[in-house]
């Protein structure tokens, strides 16, 4: 091949490979803008996805159309929209991260991503079909377009018996409201109305009010506010098809009070709420409060705080918090006005004159009686006095409440637990705890039930007369709610446990419940507790050491007697020190005994030989803070056991010398007696 030929073949091929290259990046610019091809069917919503293409990725101001062939159906700029006659509160700009559904905000879908220049069209009609075109223009820049510009084409299904079905409206109270749903052939198709799933008959007052017209269109005159919901108009023809369509109103009003008592009592010294009760849409915007007639300003009054609802927070009530309320909500529509006085009454919490003793016994078939009395705070009458037992009913027909007094009559099984006398007024509730057993029933409520909050978790200890075959949870809840949470103790054995996952500066209740061979027993008397707060935790961080070391250098010693226990004072606290206690239990085991020593060593005795024991010694303070130390685990040999294989082992022993001994001296008289013979019989 000449030199000529050569120069031609190679630039024939570098043209065709340019060509080629040039064909693929057209067919990638293109593919960007191919149509996208959508479904919906008649009363349903779609959402077409249009992103924009700003210059070099800066925000600029813009124009957005919205065209279907050569028609405009919606156009917006600086926040300015226009929508063409038939789409008129159909269509719906779209932000970024928005629902993509058609309903109210309050009804939940799923989020997704969609570009800035997304629409949404709702309440979808056969007529809808067509091709669809989103341009952007830029009026600031030269030239105005750029790539900018997205193809749908929407096909419309399944309308074989709706032509057009209802739109979401949002209306005001009192206004009228009305939903098209045009069927194609009135005389084939039969036609009803729901009402967030439920038929508009099932609605008395709704239904009073609503007329279907002859060609399905719903009208509700006048409307109120909780006419607010889902509508569906649904079609069906003889051959059983059936066709659905919904629509969302939105009833909108002036903020408006709808209940306030006239009186309330207010218990003096303790904390109360002052609600007042409204409805707004728009949501509320402000609440203004009056006391007496003028501005009650919380911000000015000490002790007195604005909730994130409006309501007033009284932390600690006192005399000059009664009086004259009134409250008066607003929204962007205004109010309806201002609530009725409500007039707040300052009373002292019930006083106890005679409350039970902690616990009672009595035997099977006895007769029993519990004291118990109470006065008002302000003026010494009885309030009013009742009793209950904690997870039961007083037995019935066998108890009298005379007086305040609970008397309980041929006592049975079932009477043991805990009862509760608690005395009322209009300000507040006071309650005293007592506990019933009944003698040869051992109980097997846990008692002594005490805890130690951190921030986020609690510690509690508990006592029981029950150790074998119990199982043990805890209850727990926080103060302003009613519903509780349990904890299962993992071992029986364990009579503490800690409630972790709590939250800071939270007032928590707990009780202890114990499960044996005959089903739940009675819960222990309950324990509040604060949790503490983040500034509590942090100030305690610089507060020092605790007010006494725990015991340090223990040390645990078998001894013939039993456990010689000794141990060195703590490092610091000692001017604050009461005693010392010790513990021990078998491992593995429940409690088995402690004692109160002043002096740094203590003899165990009555063990059981054989037996592996933990032992562990407290440091006491004079208010009752304890410091324990770390725990030692020791094997109690049998010394006495130990002693009698001994004195058996020295008894064979002494056996086998004394034998030995009497075997040398056989051995020698015999040798000497043959020696003898043998010079005799010489001679």
């Amino acid at each position: 091949m000449s030199l000529h030929a050569s120069k031609v073949f190679s630039s024939l091929i570098l043209v065709l490979s340019i060509s080629t290259n040039f064909r693929q990046v057209i067919g990638l610019l293109d593919e960007e803008n191919y149509p996208r091809y959508l479904t919906a069917a008649v009363g349903d919503f779609i959402v077409f996805d249009c992103e924009i293409d700003f210059p070099q990725g800066y925000t600029i101001p813009y124009k957005l159309y919205w065209k279907r062939g050569e028609e405009i159906v919606y156009s917006w700029y600086n926040g300015q929209t226009t929508e063409a006659e038939e789409y008129v509160g159909r269509i719906h700009l779209l932000d970024k991260n928005i629902s993509n559904s058609q309903y109210h905000p309050t009804i939940g879908r799923s989020y997704q991503h969609y570009g800035k220049a997304s629409i949404n069209l709702t309440s979808i009609r056969e007529s809808d079909a067509g091709w669809y075109e989103c341009k952007i223009m830029f009026p600031t820049r030269t030239p105005p377009y750029r790539n900018n510009g997205t193809w749908f084409h929407l096909t419309v299904s399944g309308g074989n018996l709706l032509a057009i079905p209802p739109i979401n409206q949002t209306i005001q109270e009192g206004e009228e409201a009305r939903f098209l749903c045009v069927v194609k052939d009135v005389t084939l198709i039969k036609l009803r109305w729901l009402k967030d799933g439920i038929p508009l008959s099932a609605y008395q007052d709704l239904s009073q009010r609503t007329i279907v017209e002859n060609d399905g269109t719903l009208v509700i005159s006048p409307t109120d506010m909780g006419d607010f919901g889902e509508y569906e108009c649904e079609a069906s023809n003889k051959v059983g098809d059936v066709q659905k369509a919904k629509a969302y109103l939105n009833v909108q009003y002036k903020a408006k009070v709808i209940y306030a008592p006239p009186e309330l009592y207010f218990p003096h010294g303790r904390p109360a709420m002052l609600d007042c009760h409204y409805r707004a849409n728009p949501p509320l915007t402000n609440l203004r409060w009056e006391k007496d007639g003028f501005l009650f300003d919380p911000y000015n009054v000490q002790g007195v705080f604005y909730r994130k609802n409006g309501s007033l927070y009284f932390s600690k009530v006192d005399e000059t918090h009664g009086g004259s309320y009134t409250c008066t909500p607003y929204n962007d529509l205004g109010t309806q006005g201002s609530s009725p006085g409500m007039y707040v009454i300052v009373q002292k919490a019930p006083v106890f004159t005679l409350t039970p003793h902690n616990l009672y016994l009595r035997k099977l078939g006895e007769r029993i009686e519990i004291p118990c009395d109470a006065r008002d705070g302000d003026n010494g009458h009885r309030p009013i006095i009742t009793w209950n037992k904690k997870q039961s009913s007083l037995p019935v027909g066998r108890y009298t409440i005379n007086e305040g007094n609970l008397t309980i009559t041929d006592v049975q099984e079932e009477d043991r637990g805990i009862y509760q006398c608690t005395a009322t007024n209009k300000a507040a509730t006071v309650t005293a705890e007592t506990e019933l057993l009944v003698e040869n029933i051992p109980s097997s409520a846990p008692y002594n039930l005490s805890a130690v909050s951190s921030t986020n978790s609690v510690h509690l200890t508990w006592l029981s007369r029950r150790q074998m075959n119990v199982e043990y949870s805890v209850w727990y809840r926080k103060i302003e709610t009613t519903g509780w949470t349990t904890y299962q103790v993992p071992t029986s054995r364990s009579l503490e446990a800690t409630i972790t996952n709590l939250e800071p500066g939270t007032e928590y209740e707990f009780m202890v419940l114990c499960k044996d061979d005959n089903g739940d027993g009675p819960f222990s008397k309950s324990v509040r507790i604060w949790t503490k707060t983040e500034a509590e935790h942090e100030s305690n961080l610089y507060k020092g050491p605790a007010p006494i070391g725990y015991p340090v250098n223990v040390a645990v010693t078998p001894v013939d007697d039993g456990l010689k226990v000794t141990w060195d004072p703590p490092d610091f606290g000692m001017e604050l020190f009461k005693t010392y206690i010790v513990r021990w239990h078998v491992t593995d085991e429940y409690m088995f005994g402690s004692a109160e020593t002043p002096e740094t060593s203590y003899l165990i005795t009555n063990l059981t030989e054989g037996l592996e024991y933990d032992v562990e010694v407290l440091a006491l303070s004079i208010d009752d803070q304890q410091a324990i130390s770390e725990k030692i685990r020791i094997l109690y040999p049998g010394f006495k056991s130990i002693r009698a294989i001994s004195t058996v082992i020295l008894g064979i022993i002494g056996g086998l010398v004394f034998l030995g001994v009497v075997f040398v001296a056989v051995y020698f008289v015999r040798k000497r007696f043959t020696q003898n013979s043998s010079q005799l019989l010489k001679k």
